[in-house]
């Protein structure tokens, strides 16, 4: 009997330190830092070894510290801007996917805008030109008079001429 009374204590016990650590749980994850937050970031940076791959794709171990030091930067209360800033100023603008858009990079943004409108009215000119109609040449009158194919095909005639 005593056995029974103590293995009932045993799982009451148990179960509500259980129930306690799931209801703790929820309330230790939300001071993890918001991983989301950190992806969205990740994937406006390029990643520091590898060509052509953001941060959030990379599974490098610098990309896991550099997620990491996102995270603790997200933790000390700093903003998704203040982040990116934080890594342009420490590794340069080459660390984001996207160039700024400003000063010398403007032109990476503005170029193939203005080329394609370049092309559209060069396209655009050049099918009006060949569209609009020919002009007709001009109609010149000959009047005959002898010249010297006609004594010729006289003469060819004559030559034919078995009569």
């Amino acid at each position: 009997m005593a056995r029974t009374k103590f293995f009932i204590n045993l799982i009451f016990v148990t179960s509500v330190l259980v129930t306690a650590l799931a209801l703790l749980a929820p309330v230790s994850l939300a001071q993890d830092p918001d991983y989301d937050a950190i992806n969205r970031i990740a994937q406006k940076m390029n990643c520091p070894t590898c060509t052509g791959i953001n941060l959030a794709d990379c599974r490098t171990q610098t990309c896991a510290q550099w997620r990491d030091q996102i995270g603790d930067l997200l933790a000390k209360g700093m903003t998704e801007d203040e982040v990116l800033d934080y890594f342009v100023n420490q590794y340069g603008t080459q660390v984001l996917q996207e160039p700024p858009k400003s000063g010398f990079t403007l032109w990476l943004w503005v170029l193939p805008v203005l080329m394609i409108i370049l092309g559209a009215g060069i396209l655009f000119y050049t099918m009006r030109k060949w569209a609009s109609p020919a002009a007709a040449p001009e109609t010149v009158t000959v009047t005959p008079g002898p010249t010297a194919s006609d004594d010729y095909l006289s003469q060819v005639e004559k030559d034919l001429d078995f009569d």
